[in-house]
Protein backbone atom coordinates (compact mmCIF):
# COMPACT_ATOMS: atom_id res chain seq x y z
CA UNK A 1 0.00 0.00 0.00
CA UNK A 2 1.28 3.74 -0.70
CA UNK A 3 2.31 5.91 1.45
CA UNK A 4 0.04 8.41 2.17
CA UNK A 5 1.10 12.19 2.32
CA UNK A 6 0.47 12.46 6.20
CA UNK A 7 2.59 9.19 6.63
CA UNK A 8 5.78 10.23 4.67
CA UNK A 9 8.82 10.96 7.32
CA UNK A 10 9.81 14.62 6.76
CA UNK A 11 13.02 15.83 8.27
CA UNK A 12 12.42 18.36 10.80
CA UNK A 13 15.74 20.28 10.04
CA UNK A 14 14.09 20.92 6.73
CA UNK A 15 11.01 22.67 8.23
CA UNK A 16 10.91 25.95 9.92
CA UNK A 17 11.00 26.09 13.42
CA UNK A 18 7.90 28.19 14.00
CA UNK A 19 5.51 27.85 11.37
CA UNK A 20 6.45 24.31 10.52
CA UNK A 21 6.48 24.78 6.78
CA UNK A 22 9.07 23.21 4.39
CA UNK A 23 12.27 25.92 4.24
CA UNK A 24 14.13 26.22 0.73
CA UNK A 25 16.45 23.94 -0.74
CA UNK A 26 18.80 26.31 -0.24
CA UNK A 27 18.26 29.16 2.53
CA UNK A 28 20.45 32.18 1.77
CA UNK A 29 23.02 33.01 4.45
CA UNK A 30 20.27 35.89 5.68
CA UNK A 31 17.95 33.92 6.40
CA UNK A 32 20.10 31.08 7.96
CA UNK A 33 21.19 34.00 10.31
CA UNK A 34 17.87 35.28 11.34
CA UNK A 35 16.68 31.67 11.82
CA UNK A 36 20.22 31.43 14.23
CA UNK A 37 19.48 34.81 16.02
CA UNK A 38 15.58 33.79 16.90
CA UNK A 39 16.92 30.81 18.34
CA UNK A 40 18.85 32.24 21.03
CA UNK A 41 16.11 33.58 22.43
CA UNK A 42 13.20 30.99 22.12
CA UNK A 43 11.88 27.83 23.72
CA UNK A 44 11.42 24.30 22.54
CA UNK A 45 8.15 23.26 21.53
CA UNK A 46 8.61 19.90 19.84
CA UNK A 47 5.44 18.90 17.72
CA UNK A 48 4.08 16.22 16.33
CA UNK A 49 5.22 16.26 12.83
CA UNK A 50 8.11 18.66 13.98
CA UNK A 51 9.97 17.66 16.68
CA UNK A 52 12.29 20.27 16.35
CA UNK A 53 9.96 23.41 16.78
CA UNK A 54 10.42 26.25 18.66
CA UNK A 55 8.28 29.04 20.24
CA UNK A 56 8.74 32.49 21.45
CA UNK A 57 7.14 36.08 20.92
CA UNK A 58 6.27 36.99 17.49
CA UNK A 59 8.65 39.63 17.44
CA UNK A 60 11.13 37.30 18.00
CA UNK A 61 11.19 35.54 15.04
CA UNK A 62 8.82 37.65 12.38
CA UNK A 63 11.63 38.87 10.60
CA UNK A 64 13.13 35.18 9.82
CA UNK A 65 9.24 34.45 9.03
CA UNK A 66 9.14 37.36 6.46
CA UNK A 67 12.34 36.56 5.16
CA UNK A 68 11.18 32.27 4.42
CA UNK A 69 8.17 33.67 3.00
CA UNK A 70 10.16 36.19 0.68
CA UNK A 71 12.51 33.38 -0.36
CA UNK A 72 9.94 31.01 -0.65
CA UNK A 73 7.92 33.23 -2.84
CA UNK A 74 9.98 35.71 -4.18
CA UNK A 75 12.94 34.48 -4.86
CA UNK A 76 12.26 31.98 -7.50
CA UNK A 77 10.43 34.55 -9.61
CA UNK A 78 13.34 36.46 -9.36
CA UNK A 79 15.50 33.90 -10.61
CA UNK A 80 13.09 33.04 -13.07
CA UNK A 81 12.70 36.38 -14.85
CA UNK A 82 16.88 37.15 -14.10
CA UNK A 83 16.53 39.95 -11.74
CA UNK A 84 19.73 40.02 -9.84
CA UNK A 85 20.78 38.69 -6.96
CA UNK A 86 23.48 41.13 -6.08
CA UNK A 87 24.40 44.12 -7.03
CA UNK A 88 27.82 46.21 -6.92
CA UNK A 89 26.38 48.96 -5.14
CA UNK A 90 29.74 50.56 -4.67
CA UNK A 91 29.69 51.33 -8.27
CA UNK A 92 25.86 52.91 -8.58
CA UNK A 93 26.81 56.11 -7.52
CA UNK A 94 29.32 56.80 -10.75
CA UNK A 95 26.80 54.95 -12.54
CA UNK A 96 24.06 57.80 -11.30
CA UNK A 97 26.70 60.41 -11.66
CA UNK A 98 27.27 59.72 -15.32
CA UNK A 99 23.50 60.57 -16.14
CA UNK A 100 23.72 64.02 -14.73
CA UNK A 101 23.58 65.68 -18.44
CA UNK A 102 20.46 64.03 -19.17
CA UNK A 103 18.91 64.24 -15.96
CA UNK A 104 20.09 67.67 -15.78
CA UNK A 105 17.91 68.08 -18.98
CA UNK A 106 14.86 66.84 -17.00
CA UNK A 107 15.43 69.24 -14.56
CA UNK A 108 15.49 72.45 -16.53
CA UNK A 109 13.16 71.33 -18.90
CA UNK A 110 10.32 73.56 -19.28
CA UNK A 111 7.22 71.20 -20.18
CA UNK A 112 4.34 72.57 -22.47
CA UNK A 113 3.35 70.04 -24.02
CA UNK A 114 -0.33 68.27 -24.22
CA UNK A 115 -1.34 65.08 -22.20
CA UNK A 116 -1.96 63.40 -25.31
CA UNK A 117 0.18 60.00 -25.34
CA UNK A 118 -0.07 59.12 -28.62
CA UNK A 119 2.26 61.17 -29.54
CA UNK A 120 4.58 59.55 -26.90
CA UNK A 121 6.25 57.67 -30.39
CA UNK A 122 8.54 59.79 -32.72
CA UNK A 123 7.60 62.94 -30.54
CA UNK A 124 9.47 66.23 -30.60
CA UNK A 125 8.69 66.53 -26.87
CA UNK A 126 11.34 67.74 -24.11
CA UNK A 127 12.80 65.56 -21.89
CA UNK A 128 10.62 65.99 -18.98
CA UNK A 129 7.53 65.38 -20.98
CA UNK A 130 9.22 61.65 -22.36
CA UNK A 131 9.41 60.81 -18.43
CA UNK A 132 6.53 58.17 -17.89
CA UNK A 133 6.72 59.46 -14.24
CA UNK A 134 6.47 62.46 -14.86
CA UNK A 135 3.47 62.41 -17.02
CA UNK A 136 1.47 59.88 -14.87
CA UNK A 137 2.19 62.68 -12.03
CA UNK A 138 0.77 65.15 -14.81
CA UNK A 139 -2.53 63.05 -14.61
CA UNK A 140 -2.92 62.73 -11.14
CA UNK A 141 -3.11 66.37 -10.81
CA UNK A 142 -5.33 66.73 -13.72
CA UNK A 143 -7.50 64.06 -11.82
CA UNK A 144 -6.66 64.86 -7.91
CA UNK A 145 -5.45 68.49 -7.76
CA UNK A 146 -2.23 69.55 -6.96
CA UNK A 147 -3.02 69.61 -3.16
CA UNK A 148 -3.76 66.14 -3.15
CA UNK A 149 -1.62 64.91 -5.10
CA UNK A 150 1.73 66.22 -3.61
CA UNK A 151 -0.62 65.00 0.01
CA UNK A 152 0.84 62.49 2.14
CA UNK A 153 -1.87 60.67 0.60
CA UNK A 154 -1.51 61.39 -2.46
CA UNK A 155 2.14 60.58 -2.43
CA UNK A 156 1.69 56.75 -0.94
CA UNK A 157 -0.81 56.37 -4.17
CA UNK A 158 2.08 56.76 -6.20
CA UNK A 159 4.81 55.04 -3.89
CA UNK A 160 4.65 51.54 -5.61
CA UNK A 161 5.31 53.26 -8.84
CA UNK A 162 7.91 55.37 -7.98
CA UNK A 163 9.98 52.63 -6.34
CA UNK A 164 13.65 51.96 -7.69
CA UNK A 165 12.27 48.66 -8.44
CA UNK A 166 14.80 45.68 -7.62
CA UNK A 167 17.60 48.00 -6.58
CA UNK A 168 15.71 48.13 -3.56
CA UNK A 169 15.76 49.96 -0.07
CA UNK A 170 19.31 50.48 -0.22
CA UNK A 171 19.44 51.40 -3.72
CA UNK A 172 16.96 53.97 -2.84
CA UNK A 173 19.33 55.41 -0.32
CA UNK A 174 22.19 55.38 -2.40
CA UNK A 175 20.42 56.89 -5.53
CA UNK A 176 18.87 59.66 -3.07
CA UNK A 177 22.02 60.47 -1.58
CA UNK A 178 23.95 60.72 -4.86
CA UNK A 179 21.01 63.06 -6.45
CA UNK A 180 21.34 65.64 -3.61
CA UNK A 181 24.64 65.81 -4.19
CA UNK A 182 24.49 65.88 -7.79
CA UNK A 183 21.62 68.16 -7.77
CA UNK A 184 21.78 70.66 -4.03
CA UNK A 185 17.73 71.28 -3.41
CA UNK A 186 18.92 75.01 -3.72
CA UNK A 187 19.90 74.55 -7.09
CA UNK A 188 16.46 73.67 -8.32
CA UNK A 189 14.25 76.62 -9.92
CA UNK A 190 11.32 75.75 -7.99
CA UNK A 191 8.93 77.90 -10.86
CA UNK A 192 9.68 75.11 -13.42
CA UNK A 193 9.09 72.04 -11.25
CA UNK A 194 5.73 73.41 -9.36
CA UNK A 195 3.99 72.40 -7.95
CA UNK A 196 6.20 70.25 -6.77
CA UNK A 197 8.88 71.35 -3.97
CA UNK A 198 12.71 69.80 -5.21
CA UNK A 199 12.26 66.78 -2.78
CA UNK A 200 9.44 66.07 -4.30
CA UNK A 201 10.44 65.93 -7.34
CA UNK A 202 13.74 64.43 -6.90
CA UNK A 203 12.11 61.64 -5.21
CA UNK A 204 8.92 61.32 -7.33
CA UNK A 205 10.71 61.77 -10.65
CA UNK A 206 14.44 61.50 -10.74
CA UNK A 207 14.43 58.25 -8.43
CA UNK A 208 12.71 56.20 -10.74
CA UNK A 209 14.28 58.05 -13.84
CA UNK A 210 17.53 56.64 -12.81
CA UNK A 211 16.38 52.90 -11.59
CA UNK A 212 14.86 52.76 -14.75
CA UNK A 213 17.93 53.59 -16.65
CA UNK A 214 20.16 51.30 -14.67
CA UNK A 215 17.93 48.34 -15.10
CA UNK A 216 18.58 48.96 -18.65
CA UNK A 217 22.06 48.88 -18.36
CA UNK A 218 21.87 45.50 -16.20
CA UNK A 219 19.70 43.53 -18.23
CA UNK A 220 19.94 44.92 -21.73
CA UNK A 221 16.67 46.14 -22.36
CA UNK A 222 14.43 48.87 -23.76
CA UNK A 223 13.07 51.71 -21.78
CA UNK A 224 9.57 49.62 -21.78
CA UNK A 225 10.49 46.94 -20.81
CA UNK A 226 12.61 48.46 -18.14
CA UNK A 227 9.71 50.11 -17.05
CA UNK A 228 8.27 47.22 -16.46
CA UNK A 229 10.49 45.23 -14.30
CA UNK A 230 11.12 48.37 -12.24
CA UNK A 231 7.30 48.26 -11.10
CA UNK A 232 7.08 43.72 -11.26
CA UNK A 233 10.78 44.01 -8.87
CA UNK A 234 9.46 46.51 -6.22
CA UNK A 235 8.76 43.60 -3.51
CA UNK A 236 11.77 41.64 -4.37
CA UNK A 237 14.19 45.03 -4.10
CA UNK A 238 12.79 45.63 -0.72
CA UNK A 239 13.22 41.94 0.44
CA UNK A 240 16.58 41.89 -1.20
CA UNK A 241 18.33 44.45 -0.52
CA UNK A 242 17.20 46.24 2.33
CA UNK A 243 18.03 49.89 4.25
CA UNK A 244 20.86 48.18 6.38
CA UNK A 245 19.72 50.46 9.23
CA UNK A 246 16.09 48.22 8.96
CA UNK A 247 17.55 45.35 11.40
CA UNK A 248 17.74 43.13 8.38
CA UNK A 249 21.03 41.18 8.20
CA UNK A 250 22.91 42.69 4.78
CA UNK A 251 25.94 41.63 3.15
CA UNK A 252 29.60 43.58 4.86
CA UNK A 253 29.93 45.74 1.57
CA UNK A 254 26.27 46.66 1.59
CA UNK A 255 26.55 47.82 5.25
CA UNK A 256 29.83 49.76 4.05
CA UNK A 257 28.40 51.70 1.28
CA UNK A 258 25.47 52.67 3.35
CA UNK A 259 27.45 53.88 6.28
CA UNK A 260 29.61 55.99 3.93
CA UNK A 261 26.03 57.46 2.55
CA UNK A 262 24.44 57.93 6.11
CA UNK A 263 27.87 59.81 6.10
CA UNK A 264 27.81 61.47 3.13
CA UNK A 265 24.05 63.06 4.26
CA UNK A 266 25.60 64.37 7.62
CA UNK A 267 28.11 66.50 6.06
CA UNK A 268 25.95 67.61 3.35
CA UNK A 269 23.34 68.43 5.93
CA UNK A 270 26.42 70.04 7.88
CA UNK A 271 26.82 72.69 4.74
CA UNK A 272 23.46 73.33 4.68
CA UNK A 273 23.04 75.02 8.32
CA UNK A 274 26.43 76.77 7.67
CA UNK A 275 24.54 78.10 4.53
CA UNK A 276 22.00 78.97 6.24
CA UNK A 277 23.65 80.54 9.34
CA UNK A 278 25.63 82.82 7.15
CA UNK A 279 22.39 84.03 5.48
CA UNK A 280 20.48 85.13 8.06
CA UNK A 281 24.43 86.79 9.44
CA UNK A 282 23.49 88.48 6.44
CA UNK A 283 20.05 89.12 7.19
CA UNK A 284 21.17 90.67 10.58
CA UNK A 285 23.64 92.76 9.36
CA UNK A 286 21.84 94.45 7.32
Amino acid sequence: MPLRAVDRVVDPSTLCPYCDEPLPRNPTPQLNDLLATAKQQSYRDPRPHNPLGLKAPLGIYISACQRHHFETHSLPEALEKGWPQSIDFKEVPTRVESMKSALEDIITDADNSSDDDGSVYGDTRGPRARSIFWRELKKEIKKRGSRTTTSVKGQFSTFEKTQPGYYGELGMLIIHQTLYNLFPLSSFDTSLIAPFSPAEFVQLVLVPEVAVRLIMQDLHLNRDEAVMTLRESSQYGVGMFPDADSGSVVNDDYESVADRIVMERAKARRLELEEEEKIEEKTWTK
